[in-house]
């Protein structure tokens, strides 16, 4: 069931910057178990949390003005960050938050995740788009809605300004559900063992 079954779609709002750390911590716990993470971070489950934290932390401050949080809701059951069109890549983090990042995922993977940048890079679609970069919820809210509601509410946004959008998911799970949104796969590739799905969405592509 659905916390979101009211029959009215709730809102999205943008990320204040005093809630960056609690998304960061409801992120670093949803992305700790995937494919790409453990093919990063190679190690358990408690480093890979500590190191996702510090990820999180740089990712949400470089991309502040592009997360968005549900309305009602709170960073606490998760949030996505998009890129409008010519808003890809996202510019680097500041100083600290990049000392941070470097010494709280240390220099194995950072290179690793570096790879997995500049590999990614070289096939993104260079016709102007929305780029969806992550799309997280928190662990005990999952398959109640949110994801769905987070997803729909940001593709009325997109289709507002009539531009394809795309994503990369490591998750095969998550073709059915981006594909409910109106992405298809485009292709698909490995990076470090694991397989990649980049989806797109045509303008105005419609779906959930």
């Amino acid at each position: 069931m659905s916390i979101y079954d009211s029959g009215k779609r709730p809102d999205i709002r943008p990320l204040a910057a005093d809630e960056a750390p609690v998304l960061a911590e409801t992120l670093a716990l949803a992305f700790r178990d995937n494919p790409l993470n453990r093919g990063v971070i190679r190690a358990g489950s408690v480093r890979r949390l500590r190191s996702n934290r510090h990820g999180m932390r740089a990712t949400l401050a470089a991309a502040l003005g592009h997360a968005r949080i549900l309305v009602p809701g709170s960073p606490k059951l998760g949030g996505l960050i998009a890129l409008p069109p010519g808003g890809w890549p996202l510019p680097p983090p500041p100083l600290l938050a990049q000392v941070e990042y470097w010494l709280g995922q240390g220099v194995g993977a950072v290179r690793r995740w570096g790879r997995v940048y500049r590999e990614l890079a070289t096939l993104h679609p260079v016709e102007p788009h929305w780029y969806l970069q992550l799309l997280g919820v928190a662990v005990d809210a999952q398959r109640q809605g949110v994801g769905a509601a987070l997803l729909g509410t940001w593709l009325k946004e997109v289709d507002r300004e009539e531009a394809p959008a795309y994503l990369e998911t490591d998750r095969r799970e998550n073709l059915s559900f981006y594909g409910r949104g109106g992405f298809h796969v485009v292709g698909t590739d490995e990076i470090l063992g694991v397989e990649i799905w980049r989806m797109r969405r045509p303008a105005n592509g419609g779906g959930l």
